[in-house]
């Protein structure tokens, strides 16, 4: 091959495998025997001439003396620095095909689940046990208010059954919430200090036990039984959401399949209130069966608990950092915070029944004092139940605030009423009122989907500004209504549009808290908003309560149509409020990929 020839053949290559060849030739000093000679000597070790430079496979080629352009004859070894580039080439060349079938490889496995960031968490097997694993944490949501919907539309049924004045009829509902309520304080910190999964699996076969034990509670006699059970089904639901909540902040790194999960379960809460007043309209007639049927939900979902949730056990949130244990539980700040709750809403809520004597009033004010005494030990405590840095975090405690006004206002204050106004002001079955809350279930599970779409687009607030005025809507409905609206003109779209209120706010709210605090705060973290769910019902319902009492009374001790109308307009008053809190000072960030802090 002359000169030219090998000149030509190098010029003919593409730009980038000239740079490719051109960095070798400068740096460095080829080997006597390069791989090339691997392909151009014969195994019989016979003098082949090499078809492609003229020269001869077996011959020895000395280490240096050539050059790219130097003229050789048929008999000539072939220049070291072409032998080396040619090579150099075909491993270039090799290189771009095997990364574009990694590409293509990549884009293909983008279509199916994959581990990582955004892929299933490798705590769980694979898609399926994901799958199971969201819905039966989810589940605690779901009979949240599940066991609000089948007693909701059943009030005036189980008045009658445990012979029960109409002042203890907020009792059916405050027990449950305010035991709730209690537990999730609690349970929390206990969740992220034991195994998440012993406590859901005790919580299911603790409700379980106390469902059966409700069926034979529903005599005049065993009054004091029932409501007991009532508290005890809102202990094992709180200990079912502490825990799920706990693990789902474990499992999930703040990222847009956290945010899809967290959606997931805040359509529960619609879903479950809907099947719930569905299941005890279509049992009015046989009151025990719905805690029969209760106890088998729960007792076939501690089955499913059992098979799906993984083990995992507590971790330390920094290398080298100490593994938190029941040890580091804060007793005074559970005594202080349980001590404190119970005064305070007993007082409320005993308020309206005893035309607020002066024992009420001595409770509430010891509660309140009770109460700030646990923030003072919380901020002083090791490992205190909600962690101090949470209440720094900007946005914080006026996000908290808005929550505790609105949420409570929905069902302490329009939602419970409204059932009253439908089964007693207009007359309705308690299946029909059930039907009636269908549109409750639908615009939930639209709403949680909206947020789990918009919220790594848009900044969280206006989320949860819209969500503010949706709970203002609900009353600002049924204000202007009478014994004989129609369904159609106003409930509808008031049921509707204030469902979009507490599913759009949770979803946006539980998100922000458990995305700012460290993995071994997510159930103490996720806990507080459902605490603050919880007794904001229960006080928000008690005051509601006492300000329709005072309006309208029948001799009978029933709240009328004005005194339904003054709690409606207490409802309106307090979501408008919390709007006006968060458009002046919460501020949420748009979601992002990021790890647990620490």
């Amino acid at each position: 091959m002359t000169s030219k020839t090998a000149t030509s053949t190098v010029h003919s290559v593409h730009a980038d495998d000239r740079e490719a060849i051109a960095s070798p030739m400068a740096t460095t000093n080829p080997s006597p025997r390069s791989s090339y000679d691997a392909f151009t000597e014969p195994p019989t070790g016979s003098q082949t001439p090499n078809p492609l430079l003229g020269g001869h496979a077996s011959q020895k080629y000395p280490e240096e003396g050539y050059e790219l352009g130097a003229v050789t004859s048929r008999n000539a070894p072939p220049p070291a620095h072409l032998s080396n580039a040619l090579e150099i080439l075909y491993l270039t060349r090799s290189r771009r095909s095997n990364a574009g079938e990694l590409a293509e490889n990549n884009d293909a496995e983008a279509l199916s689940p994959v581990r990582g960031s955004q892929g299933i968490p490798p705590q769980l097997r694979n898609l399926g046990t994901e799958i199971m694993f969201v819905l039966v944490c989810s589940s605690g949501q779901l009979l949240f208010s599940y066991n609000l919907g089948n007693v909701t539309v059943n009030l005036s049924a189980f008045q009658a059954a445990l012979g029960m004045p109409s002042g203890e009829v907020p009792w059916l509902m405050g027990a449950y919430s305010t035991a709730l309520g209690l537990s999730v304080i609690l349970s929390g910190s206990l969740a992220d200090l034991l195994a998440p999964r012993l406590v859901i699996v005790a919580a299911f076969a603790w409700l379980t036990i106390w469902n059966i034990i409700g069926a034979f509670s529903l005599t005049p006699s065993r009054s004091i039984l029932f409501f007991f059970m009532r508290a005890m089904q809102g202990l094992s639901v709180g200990l079912l959401v502490s825990g799920s909540m706990s693990l789902l902040g474990r499992v999930y790194s703040p990222g847009q399949r956290k945010t899809r999960v967290f959606s997931a379960m805040a359509a529960m809460a619609p879903l479950g209130f809907f099947i719930g007043a569905l299941q005890g309209g279509a049992l009015t007639a046989h009151l025990r069966w719905i805690f029969g049927t209760n106890a088998m939900v729960s007792g076939l979902l501690m089955a499913a608990a059992w098979f799906s949730v993984p083990d995992i056990q507590p971790e330390a949130d920094l290398p080298g950092s100490d593994v938190p244990s029941i040890r580091d539980f804060d007793w005074k700040g559970a005594i202080c915070a349980t001590a404190g709750c119970i005064c305070l809403l007993f007082g409320l809520t005993q308020g309206s029944v005893v035309h607020w004597s002066s024992y009420t009033y001595s409770l509430i004010i010891v509660g309140i004092v009770i109460i700030v005494a646990f923030f003072w030990v919380e901020s002083r405590a090791r490992r205190p139940l909600i962690p101090n840095s949470l209440w720094r975090t900007p946005g914080f405690a006026p996000l908290m605030a808005a929550y505790f006004l609105s949420f409570g206002s929905f069902v302490g204050a329009w939602q419970f009423f409204a059932v009253q106004f439908f089964s007693r002001i207009q007359q309705k079955s308690a299946l029909t009122v059930a039907l009636y809350l269908l549109p409750n279930c639908i615009a939930g599970i639209l709403a949680a989907w909206i947020v789990s779409k918009l919220l790594h687009r848009v900044p969280g607030h206006y989320i949860y500004m819209v969500s503010m005025f949706c709970y203002a809507l609900g009353p600002a409905f049924f204000l202007p209504q009478t014994a004989n609206t129609s369904y159609w003109a106003l409930s509808l779209p008031g049921i509707t549009l204030a469902t979009f209120g507490p599913d759009m706010s949770f979803a946006a709210a539980s998100i922000f808290i458990t995305s700012n605090v460290p993995r071994s705060y997510q159930g103490s973290a996720g806990s507080l908003l459902v605490t603050i769910q919880n007794l904001s019902s229960a006080i928000m319902a008690s005051a509601a309560d006492s300000i329709a009492a005072q309006v309208d009374t029948s001799p009978s001790g029933e709240i009328g149509l004005k005194g339904l109308k003054a709690a409606w307009w207490f409802a309106l008053a307090a979501a408008l409020a919390g709007a006006v809190i968060t458009g002046a000072a919460v501020r949420i960030p748009k979601e992002v990929e990021k790890e647990h802090v620490t």
